[in-house]
């Protein structure tokens, strides 16, 4: 019985060597090999007519020499050196990188969409209401439809409503908050944010109405559909027309 205990014991030690092991051996050796492969910061681009963009190479090895290169001047143009992106006319270009150090040879690629500047944003919100811990995603409308140009987000209280590159909003505390929509050109949109504690949201929802629960109730013009919903991911990927996601808590 003591030998047959002893065997167990043996076989269950070396299956737990063996599975840390797998679980841990692969997964330091794929992090080593991480650190070193050579990699840019984007493999693709849009960007618009006239503007510049840095493309940049991480992990080149010591004393290694980087070129850049446009396989279409005429849409944009790349420095050999500094891989500085110049976008000449509206269409698509690849720009070739090649890094050489030695016996590494590397070549990488990044596709590059040149497009018209956008004229004018819109959200399609302009008033929101929601609980401490809500995300909702902010449609936007921008124009022309075609435009490579996204609208950068702005909150002017990060402490009461954060939000995000494509325009994701968390309510993160009671008060009231302005998210901007912004474009190079300077045109913006904006939508108040109202964030409420569980308690009053809970009665915000109940008689769809903010009276007594702020000193100055905004005009509540709004429906009740826009402002109630379930847990929902984000599935919004920056495009303007995108469609809106669902708040959460």
């Amino acid at each position: 019985m003591k030998n047959r205990f002893s065997l167990f014991m043996k076989i269950a030690f070396t299956v737990l060597i063996l599975t840390l092991f797998v679980i841990f051996v692969p997964d330091g050796v794929d992090a080593d090999a991480a650190e070193n492969t050579i990699t840019l910061n984007v493999t693709e681009v849009a960007i618009t007519k006239d503007s510049k963009f840095k493309l940049r190479v991480y992990n080149v090895p010591k004393n290694a020499v980087v070129e850049f290169a446009s396989d279409d001047i005429s849409v944009a143009v790349v420095n050999k050196r500094t891989g500085y992106i110049t976008a000449l006319s509206n269409g698509e270009c690849t720009v070739t990188v090649t890094v050489t150090a030695g016996s590494v040879n590397e070549t990488l690629k990044c596709n590059v969409v040149v497009g018209p500047a956008a004229i004018s944003v819109k959200l399609t919100k302009t008033e929101l209401v929601l609980c401490e811990g809500m995300r909702k995603v902010l449609k936007t409308i921008v124009s022309p439809l075609n435009t490579v140009e996204r609208p950068v987000f702005y909150s002017t209280d990060k402490n009461v409503a954060s939000v995000t590159s494509v325009g994701r909003v968390r309510a993160k505390a009671e008060g009231e908050a302005t998210i901007i929509a912004f474009l190079t050109n300077g045109e913006s949109a904006e939508c108040k944010v109202i964030v409420l504690s569980e308690e009053d949201y809970e009665q915000y929802v109940e008689n769809g109405t903010l009276e007594g629960l702020l000193d100055n109730p905004p005009d509540d013009n709004m429906g009740s559909d826009d402002n109630k919903g379930t847990d929902d991911e984000q599935n919004n990927d920056g495009e303007s027309g995108q469609e809106e996601a669902n708040e959460e808590r």
